[in-house]
């Protein structure tokens, strides 16, 4: 019995098994390596996604507050326009009142400043209204006791 290879002693490794070995053992090695690298690869994009959603989060928050924003404003802008508008309208009926003192005052400075007019005074009677006679009983038309050419009637 002759073989052609070398007789293997048990307990023994051949320089192709320690080659197999070392081959195995740096695919190992890489395989960790890689696995390292995923592990890095993966918290990054976890990192960056929740980085993306907190960056989204902020910039609807900023919306929400911005659009907030706005609508409070355009509520201040209304108000403050019907505060001016109740103010034109105040200042023009004020406007319009001192027009009308001017043109009294223009008025009565006009009577104050006419002269006295000369003959006969129309004097208002108050008894006028107190059935029409005067204080001796005759009418207040200035006719005598006895009417109209002294006849006696109504």
């Amino acid at each position: 019995m002759s073989t052609s290879s070398p007789p293997v002693v048990r307990g023994t490794r051949t320089p192709q098994m320690l080659e197999y070995e070392r081959q195995a053992e740096e695919r190992t090695r890489e395989q960790e390596a890689m696995a390292e690298e995923r592990d890095r690869m993966l918290e990054t994009e976890l990192r960056i996604r929740k980085e993306q959603e907190r960056i989204a989060q902020e910039e609807y928050e900023m919306r929400q507050y911005y659009e907030a924003e706005a609508l409070k404003h355009a509520q201040e802008i209304k108000l403050h326009q019907e505060e001016v508008r109740r103010h034109q309208e105040r200042v023009r009926d004020h406007e319009r009142r001192i027009m009308d003192h001017e043109a009294s005052s223009e008025a009565f400075a006009k009577v104050i400043a006419m002269p006295a007019t000369k003959g006969p005074t129309r004097a208002v009677s108050f008894l006028q209204a107190q059935g029409g006679r005067n204080g001796n009983g005759a009418r207040a038309n200035g006719n005598g006791a006895n009417g109209v050419n002294g006849a006696n009637g109504a």
